[in-house]
């Protein structure tokens, strides 16, 4: 059971601090200043490999689901579909993706990793999930699923909602 002690300048629930200011404590800012924290170490941890937060994530879209297109891998990526150009051609240049028409549509491009992009990511990998590990060493693991399926459920709902708004909007 969790134990909750509330006064009037503070919170703490199981022993963590939690801040007064409800606006501070809300779940939104909580992920908000965890992505900030997240993206802060994914830099400095991929600075030794000249790779960015941006270039990581679409190589590990890729090794998930290869012969994506630009604009397919931009929206897994978190990224415009102008940025994703941008990152491709970074991506390309150092011989870690290749990209080549689609068999049923020429202008469109698919793309995959090359065996550099492969063997870096199974340098990366490790690295990355050091973060994951760091940030939730002292959080019980039947907490971290539970966290887990309420972020995935969330990411659903936002997408279904998102979803539907674009269906309105065009309607």
């Amino acid at each position: 059971m969790d134990e909750a002690v509330l006064t009037a300048t503070a919170c703490t629930l199981n022993g963590v601090q939690l801040p007064a200011n409800r606006h501070e404590a809300s779940l939104i800012y909580t992920i908000g200043r965890v992505n900030q924290g997240i993206r802060r170490e994914m830099r400095a941890r991929l600075a030794g490999w000249n790779l960015g937060v941006q270039e990581y994530t679409t190589l590990s879209v890729l090794a998930a689901r290869p012969g994506l297109s630009n604009a397919q891998l931009s929206r897994r990526a978190l990224v415009t579909p102008q940025s994703m150009i941008e990152i491709m051609a970074k991506l390309e240049k150092r011989g870690l993706v290749k990209r080549g028409p689609d068999p049923n549509h020429g202008l469109i491009l698919r793309a995959e990793l090359t065996r550099a992009g492969r063997a870096l990511l199974a340098d990366t990998d490790p690295v990355i999930q050091g973060i994951e590990d760091e940030m939730l060493a002292s959080v019980p693991t039947r907490d971290q699923h539970t966290a887990l399926r309420a972020m995935l459920a969330a990411m659903e709902n936002l997408s279904q909602d998102s979803e539907r708004r674009a269906r309105r909007d065009a309607g």
